[in-house]
């Protein structure tokens, strides 16, 4: 049996980093050795992680939206608890692992903002920058403004070529993430030119998610690969959920949202309000909406049918998740969706419930003139 101090390590594998960090800290008590004391993180932990599985458990049908209105506010609640605990703890490492826990459950905002800047105040000074250099990649989709300046806070000044390594991998690919979403060739060059540096300077630095050489690498083909910002959109040939056959070639002078998605996944199906809206604001001559699918053979005369009951009013071509059209445009997370412009050009990239960004991506697109 884990010991107290220890139990909040169970039951987190939705967050790899965070459960490697408790698993490092963590003391299995011998039968001749006292139980450790709690420690303030493990015992604030333990109440958040309560106060969760509570709201989990009470989940019906019926409640859902209340439900998510009453985890919207433990976030906001607990990442408030968690940046005091962290400031009161800077002198240990148990500052570090409240920093873990809001860039992995934290809500964005003024909170989430002042936890990240403890980050480069701090960096130099804890005992475990392993831990801090581990989880460095995981920061690359986390919502705040002050992200980028901790990382090149960081990179500045870490006296830590591990930490060094990684901070740089990880502003490299916040970088790129944010040149797909405002369409910046520039940004995606810089990221380029970062990835370079990580590839040539940093290959072996350990993540949970891999090598920082591996990663870079894998980014980088993305970046250098057919369907890349500025670039013109690939061809692009299939065939349809009818079996009729599909050339993307044949949409140019529209805006295209080609939405590689999956009606076995969540964020892709709460995307369909959105993309269902978009529709009824553009007529079709000027915007168009392909589903690339990713479901299985099997299911797809179901998809059909649930595409038609919903009201989907969009061409689903035939992929699934390993599929050539995927493979193409380097798609390995559901939903992700890009946005082409009348010209034929990649403009944007996003991936996961994008929400309104969609909207104004296409809005501008349409309703400014082209140069």
């Amino acid at each position: 049996m884990l010991c107290t101090s220890c139990r909040i390590a169970v039951n987190l594998k939705p967050s790899l980093p965070l459960f490697f960090f408790l698993m490092l800290t963590a003391v299995l008590p011998a039968d001749d050795k006292p139980v450790l004391k709690p420690t303030a993180y493990s015992l604030l932990y333990n109440e958040w992680e309560a106060e969760r599985d509570a709201l989990e458990n009470a989940s019906t049908p019926n409640n859902i939206e209340e439900l998510k209105k009453r985890k919207l506010a433990l976030r906001k609640t607990y990442t408030r608890k968690f940046l005091k605990l962290a400031k009161q703890h800077t002198a240990d490492d148990q500052w570090s692992g409240c920093f873990i826990w809001a860039m992995a459950y934290g809500e964005p905002g003024p909170d989430l903002d002042a936890m990240v800047d403890l980050l480069p105040r701090y960096g130099n000074k804890v005992h475990n920058m392993f831990q801090l250099q581990m989880f460095m990649p995981d920061m690359v989709k986390v919502k705040s403004d002050r992200i980028n300046p901790a990382l090149t806070e960081i990179i500045e000044n870490s006296i830590s070529e591990g930490l060094h390594g990684a901070a740089l991998y990880a502003l490299a690919a916040r970088t790129n993430r944010l040149a797909e979403h405002t369409g910046s060739q520039d940004r995606c060059k810089q990221a380029e030119t970062m990835l370079q540096q990580v590839i040539d300077n940093y290959p072996d630095i350990a993540t949970f998610r891999g090598k920082t050489g591996e990663l870079a690498g894998k980014l980088l083909k993305r970046i250098r690969g057919p369907a890349t910002i500025g670039k013109q959109a690939p061809e692009t040939k299939g065939k349809d959920i009818a079996g009729v056959s599909f050339d993307l070639s044949d949409e140019r002078g529209k805006v295209i949202v080609l939405s590689f998605s999956g009606h076995w996944c969540a964020p892709c199906r709460a995307m369909h309000g959105i993309e269902k809206e978009l529709l009824k604001k553009y007529p079709q001559e000027k915007l168009v909406i392909i589903e690339i699918n990713s479901d299985e053979q099997k299911n797809l005369k179901q998809v059909a049918e649930k595409m038609k009951s919903d009201g989907l009013m969009w061409r689903a071509v035939v992929d699934n998740t390993q599929g050539p059209i995927a493979d193409m445009w380097s798609v390995t997370t559901w939903p992700t969706f890009y946005v082409i412009d009348q010209k034929h050009q990649i403009c944007h990239r996003g991936t996961g419930f994008i929400g309104q960004d969609l909207v104004h991506w296409v809005d501008k697109l349409i309703n400014e003139p082209l140069e």
